[in-house]
């Protein structure tokens, strides 16, 4: 009974010894034992299988830290392949988006892709303060490449010098079959033609001594198409008809690229297509040459439709305009009448 109790005694003080000598080597080392860095993550960004990805690391000092930090490392699994060349560590971008504050130092990064001792490290840290929060990042392309999905524990860790440990913690890795997600998207086609009225006049009684012009109907173009725009015209008469005075005023010329040019005196009608407005945005406006006319000239009506003017791209914002204008002339023995007439057909088509 006696030997026992002394063998507890001398394993008693052994333990004692043990801890004594553990302590006595930590205050000498610089390390703090039992600390942990909190607030930790490792930040693949390429999350995907046998994929290259770059790495950041974000973590705080535990408050209470006495050590003066020279280096740091993160340890992965063998499963990861870490580039041993060509390693970068900057902490810029890391700092701006995390609002931790820029490992210090001259920071140097390096790779292990050793069995058994894979990982990044970065020497050349200044002394870190306690409680604050660091970042670094990898940024070479290929830093590190990920194994088969699945979960995996990395180790962080911060140095001395000396290469004594001074704090530590574990943080999970994620690795997933794949980490992208592709968007597919459709914009419709939209085309928009819009006339400002559906009737017009002259503005002024016809006269053997003028070349009289009617109101302008305009046509607002809007579309996305990315090839423009055509518009067409044809006419019901091909002529003014008066059904009272039995009497045609006759379109003037022939659809052959050219606008024809009206003289007073001499009966005659053709259409004017002007530009009023090409939208800033998109394609080029032009008016077909049959329809390009003067001041007193224009474009042979044609009871088949008639491209009248196109544009090379899309028309956005408030649109195209084009302006249709009917020019007639008369004799002086055109019949008198009040119901002479004529009907325009404008449409137009985006060219996607």
């Amino acid at each position: 009974m006696a030997l026992h109790k002394i063998h507890k005694k001398v394993l008693s003080f052994g333990v004692i010894a043990a801890l004594t000598f553990q302590i006595a080597y930590g205050v000498l080392s610089g390390t703090v034992f039992g600390a942990s860095l909190t607030n930790t993550y490792v930040r693949l960004d390429r999350m995907k299988a046998a994929t290259a990805t770059t790495v950041r690391l974000v973590f705080t000092v535990p408050a209470g830290n006495s050590g003066t930090e020279e280096n740091l490392k993160i340890t992965v699994p063998d499963g990861f392949t870490v580039a041993t060349s060509s390693q970068t560590a900057t902490t810029a971008a890391c700092a701006t988006q995390t609002g931790a504050t820029a490992l210090p130092g001259t920071l140097v990064a390096t790779g292990n892709n050793t069995v058994g001792q894979k990982g990044l490290a970065v020497s050349g840290v200044t002394n870190l303060t306690a409680s604050t929060a660091y970042c670094v990042d990898f940024t070479l392309a290929t830093a590190m490449t990920n194994p088969a999905a699945g979960l995996y524990n990395a180790t962080v860790e911060t140095f001395t010098s000396g290469a004594a440990l001074i704090d530590s913690t574990s943080v999970a890795l994620r690795v997933i079959t794949d980490d992208q997600v592709v968007v597919s998207a459709v914009v419709g086609s939209t085309f928009n033609f819009v006339l400002d009225a559906n009737t017009t006049s002259f503005t002024a009684n016809l006269d053997s001594g003028a070349v009289r012009s009617t109101t302008g109907r305009t046509v607002t173009i809007t579309t996305n198409a990315t090839n423009g725009w055509i518009a067409w015209v044809k006419d019901s008469n091909q002529g003014l008809i008066s059904a009272a005075a039995a009497k045609t005023i006759a379109t003037s010329g022939t659809v052959d690229g050219s606008p024809t040019t009206l003289s007073t005196g001499t009966e005659g009608y053709v259409l004017d297509v002007d530009l009023t407005t090409d939208a800033a945005s998109g394609g080029t406006v032009s008016i077909a040459g049959e329809y390009n006319g003067g001041a007193n000239a224009g474009g042979t009506l044609s009871s088949t439709f008639q491209p009248g003017a196109t544009s090379t791209g899309t028309a956005g914002g408030s649109g195209d305009v084009i302006t249709f204008v009917g020019k007639a002339a008369i004799a002086g023995d055109t019949p008198a009448a009040n119901d002479y007439t004529d009907t325009w057909t404008i449409i137009g088509a985006g060219t996607f």
